[in-house]
């Protein structure tokens, strides 16, 4: 047997409310107890870009369960659930490997065992892998799809969705992902948008017409050609609603109806009580992603889109009527305009800065009708670095981290007020000077220390006297780099040259490259970069914490005491290497917060030490200890060059 199931969201999803599930199709052509399966997949390439996966083997386990409700009947669910090591296998090569996405790509198993239980996986990406090649290789075979019930043909998506987080990272380039390849609509919320600027009303417009003598005759100028003139008229003119609407239903004269966005960007930034009105109703959706409450259209607005849906041939009218009670043609009224109703293609997806969000409060009505994902800050890995004229470097990402966590652990301590990676924008990697400071410190200056005073160290100059935002301008308003700089060594942070540490600038305590524990000195440094499971290149200093990092965000669900006693089995490779928020609050002997890394998991901080990995020895320890405890799933290693 052949299966074809289109990749949904729940089948990639980052966290562990989201596994690969398996369609009735495929319960039906296997007889399987309740319980788990263990199966082996075999990927298959069918592109280029596809060939260094090929043959790749990945033994994981299938989880039947039982009817719930009592009975003999089985296979109600299957899915892929964790490991012994808290890991989908399967749905990480889907994202980590093939990186497939929802609505557009597909993955196929092919039944090639006796037992069932052995599988060859093709991954389809719908923009690369044309659908010929699709036919051509399993031509002449069954083949089942997993389609959705009712004729209703809708992606595994939020219908309604808030992308939220601090500013900077990457809420529209999230979105823009998934919705770059369909119909969209993009809009921006702001404190003077209402319902007429979203939906749409009656507007004067100019227009060229003809002029006309007193004989009713058009007049021509003297090379006979007729004169026009402005006049003003008036129309009603759609906005990104109406626009996204029927678009949507345009769809709906199709078998299969492809998806329409509406994308709202900023959306707390609008009354959206005012913005939306009446339009707050059709938000509440039925199973099969319609309106469950029709509103009635005013009469100017149904006169247009009955000029423009009245001809609209819905090819699943009568579906859609029988999921409305009274046995009224809902469709006819949809088609005649006198009533709204939002069509289960249609979805409505927005964005919103946390550290907005004073500007219009989103009422509890509202927010009920609409999924809520949350951007975290983290690491794009993009290299972006701060660079100065003197040929001086910062690395961006040991800037974010640094600044959040003065944000966090100081007076603020306000997590809607953190930066994000793409908080500023970077032109080949580089962020200047000069945008450093119109963008970055012009924030921290107004927005996040503001009504806090400036009295953190890192505001300090050489004299220990505050520096005012003023004072990163010279007389002719032209950014003084130096001071700029110097604001960048307060929060410890390191120049860089390439990938080399500068020597002649480190700062004695609190560098990167700390004196062994023979107390051998500073004068024997090693610049070493290592690698993480064979990638990137990393500094000794922070090298345990992002690790740490990187195995929080592998494993979402679980708990932070968990997490440092599972670290732990390592061993104290340098003082205090791994504490809970706990044991961090008791100790006595707490150095400055800029000398450990701090981890966010669920609700609590994790405190990682970033003094004392400066040795190569340390590196060995720590390399020697990660391949002892390989159930962590992690290992270090020299970067190439």
């Amino acid at each position: 047997m052949i299966y074809i199931q289109r990749v949904r969201s729940n089948d990639i999803g980052d966290d562990y409310g989201k596994q690969v599930e398996l369609g009735k199709v495929f319960m039906s052509h296997h007889n399987w107890d309740a319980g788990e399966i263990p199966v082996t997949l075999t990927f298959q390439a069918l592109s280029e870009d596809q060939r260094d996966l090929n043959g790749v083997k990945i033994k994981t386990a299938f989880k039947v369960r039982g009817d719930e409700r009592g009975g003999d009947r089985v296979g109600v669910d299957c899915k892929e659930y964790v490991n012994k090591d808290r890991i989908c296998v399967l749905k990480q090569f889907f994202t980590e490997e093939l990186h497939l996405t929802p609505v557009q790509n597909y993955f196929v198993l092919e039944d090639i065992g006796t037992d069932g239980k052995t599988f060859n996986l093709y991954a389809i990406h719908s923009n690369e892998i044309p659908a010929s090649a699709l036919l051509d290789k399993f031509k002449g075979q069954v083949v089942d799809m997993d389609e959705p019930t009712n004729n209703f043909e809708k992606i595994n998506l939020p219908l309604q969705q808030i992308f939220f987080g601090a500013p900077g990272t990457g809420k529209s380039h999230t979105i823009n992902q998934i919705c770059a390849e369909h119909e969209n609509y993009r809009t921006t919320f702001h404190p003077d948008t209402d319902y007429a600027a979203f939906v749409g009303s009656y507007k004067p417009i100019t227009v060229r017409v003809p002029v006309y003598g007193i004989q009713g005759t058009k007049l021509r100028d003297e090379e006979g050609k007729t004169i026009l003139e402005d006049r003003i008229v008036y129309r009603y003119i759609f906005q990104s609603f109406l626009k996204a609407y029927i678009a949507a239903w345009r769809e709906q004269q199709n078998e299969e109806p492809k998806p329409v966005f509406l994308i709202i960007e900023e959306i707390n930034r609008g009354n959206c009580a005012q913005i939306f009105g009446d339009i707050f109703q059709l938000l509440d959706r039925n199973e099969a992603g319609f309106s469950d409450y029709p509103i009635v259209a005013d009469d100017d607005l149904a006169q247009e889109l009955k000029r423009v849906l009245g001809d609209f041939k819905i090819v699943n009218a009568e579906n859609i009527n029988a999921l409305y009670k009274g046995g009224k043609d809902v469709v006819a009224q949809v088609k005649s305009g006198s009533h709204l109703l939002l069509p289960n293609n249609l979805y409505i997806w927005a964005t919103m800065n946390t550290s907005d969000q004073s500007l219009f409060p989103i009422d509890s009505a509202f927010k009920r009708r609409w999924d809520w994902k949350y951007i975290k800050i983290k690491d794009a890995e993009k290299g972006y670095r701060i660079t100065f004229s003197n040929g001086h470097q910062y690395d961006w990402w040991q800037f974010i981290s640094a600044i959040n966590a003065e944000i966090e652990g100081g007076e603020i301590q306000q997590e809607d007020k953190k930066l994000g990676y793409f908080f500023a924008k970077a032109y080949d990697g580089k962020i200047s000077a000069e945008t450093f400071v119109s963008k970055v410190l012009f924030y921290l200056y107004n927005d996040v220390f503001k009504d806090f005073g400036l009295e953190e160290a890192f505001f300090k100059d050489e004299n220990g006297e505050t520096m005012t935002f003023a004072s990163f301008f010279d007389h002719l308003g032209k950014v003084e780099e130096s001071r700029v700089e110097l604001f960048l060594k307060n929060l410890k942070l390191l120049p860089i040259d390439g990938n080399e540490i500068k020597t002649d600038i480190l700062n004695s305590e609190d560098d990167d490259l700390d004196d062994d524990d023979s107390g051998n000195s500073k004068s024997n440094r090693d610049f070493t970069k290592y690698a993480i499971n064979g990638e990137g290149k990393y500094g000794k200093k922070h090298i345990a914490s992002t690790i740490i990092g990187k195995y929080v965000e592998q494993h979402p669900d679980m708990p932070a005491d968990e997490v440092v006693s599972k670290w732990k089995t390592l061993g104290n490779i340098v003082s205090h290497f791994v504490e809970t928020q706990t044991e961090y609050d008791n100790r006595t002997d707490l150095p400055e917060s800029r000398r450990v890394d701090k981890i966010e998991c669920n609700g609590e901080t994790i405190y990682v030490s970033n003094n004392g990995w400066g040795t190569k020895s340390k590196m060995e320890e720590l390399q020697k200890a990660l391949s002892e405890h390989t159930e962590l799933g992690f290992s270090i290693s020299e970067a190439k060059e």
